[in-house]
């Protein structure tokens, strides 16, 4: 019976023989660092690249220096150390022993240099930031159809406005030759007339990841855009030349999503504070005047005017009694306003349709609106409340006939 090695067996063995080879337990290696990060333990972990291959590498604590502490994204470095197999995971990576920075990587130049190319014709100034709107009803969102920052973006819009409309305009977020299907994308949302902002989005990762954000045709698309942009790209620490073109840089997903949707239960709050301070207004100007009066009538102080001043007295008690009525009414047919407005959006509401069984369907990012629009070769999801389903259309039936 034939014997078959486990998958510890296979990888001891290669760890085995790497060790065994002199040539890899001391080597020194050069490259640029890609996605560096610092663990809470200490360790710093990232990627050491060339125009060909990466090699996953790790700076123990006890090994971090001043020259390892001071690393920035894209740095060129001269490293020394050997590699190892982690058992656990089956990885490749090299232990750093000793690290010498060679100065700004080739990344990160290039980073500069179209950085400053694009400032110094304009496309970062703040003179041409538009204002986000104070009430928007309708936000464009350019992210992943399936990433976590448009789950992010649609749980705080049903937290802070579930009356808001999202429309979601999916693209890549990362690759090669990414960029034009980026600027595209934003170059036709930004030039509906339908939307009040633009959030385009992306999750963290390297530099590398998120390079398509600093192509000049992405920063002139938004540069160019009619609608105010967010960006929400990378951390909060990662910087992409598309948030230095943006209306708004926000720190993350979530933060952006907060500055597009406003908080709609606050907004009637202060609607009610606005008519209850507005009627404060009225009551201390009524009583402004009756005093002014009452000062005229002393000053006078002559026989023959006596039954006169009672006459406007009671003319005017009679028209503060009538102007009080009157804005009483006016105040309560505003409030019973109010409630038929909140009682039809409420009606309205996607969510409570949706709680009820009903659902939003979706086919290649579009609303599903009538039969005609729903193809039977491509797949459809059913927007939830808590969730999408995705199915495919086995066929299309239509009233009176049979399309599928």
């Amino acid at each position: 019976m034939m014997k078959y090695a486990s998958v510890t067996d296979v990888v001891r063995r290669i760890k085995e023989d790497i060790q065994k080879d002199y040539r890899l337990q001391s080597i020194a290696m050069e490259g640029n660092v890609i996605g560096l990060k610092q663990a809470s333990n200490g360790h710093y972990y990232m990627n050491i690249r060339d125009e060909a291959c990466s090699l996953r590498a790790i700076v123990f604590r006890s090994r971090v220096t001043a020259a390892v502490r001071a690393l920035r994204e894209g740095d060129h470095v001269v490293v020394i150390g050997a590699v190892n197999v982690y058992e656990k995971g089956g990885a490749l990576s090299f232990i750093i022993e000793q690290l010498f920075s060679q100065g700004t990587g080739s990344l990160q130049a290039q980073y500069e240099k179209i950085k400053k190319e694009l400032e110094a014709k304009g496309y970062f100034d703040s003179s041409h930031k538009k204002e986000l709107p104070r009430f928007p009803w309708r936000i464009g969102v350019l992210t992943s159809a399936t990433g976590a920052v448009l789950h992010d973006i649609r749980r705080i819009a049903g937290e802070r406005n579930p009356f808001a409309d999202i429309v979601l305009r999916p693209i890549p977020v990362q690759g090669e030759g990414v960029d034009k299907t980026i600027a595209a994308a934003i170059d036709e949302m930004g030039k509906r007339k339908d939307l009040d902002i633009l959030i385009v989005g992306r999750g963290g990762g390297s530099m590398e990841d998120l390079w398509c954000f600093n192509s000049p045709a992405v920063v002139k698309a938004i540069y160019g855009a009619k609608v105010p942009v967010i960006t929400a790209i990378g951390h909060e620490t990662d910087t992409t030349l598309a948030d230095y073109a943006a209306d708004v840089r926000a720190a993350t997903p979530t933060h952006a999503a907060e500055l597009a949707f406003f908080d709609f239960e606050e907004a009637q709050l202060d609607l009610a504070a606005l008519a209850e301070r507005a009627y404060d207004i009225i009551v201390r100007r009524i009583d402004s005047e009756k005093r002014r009066v009452d000062a005229a009538a002393g000053r006078l102080n002559l026989p023959h005017y006596e039954r006169f001043l009672e006459m406007k007295k009671a003319q005017l008690a009679l028209l503060m009694e009538g102007a009080g009525h009157q804005w009483q009414r006016q105040l309560e047919q505003g409030q019973s306003r109010l409630l038929a407005l909140k009682g039809c959006l409420d009606g309205l509401n996607p969510e409570n349709l949706v709680r009820r069984g009903y659902g939003q369907l979706v086919q290649d990012g579009k609303i599903i609106t009538a039969i005609d629009s729903v193809a039977a070769d491509k797949p459809l999801e059913i927007q939830l409340v808590d969730g999408t389903i995705v199915t495919d259309v086995k066929e299309v039936k239509r009233y009176g006939k049979n399309d599928g």
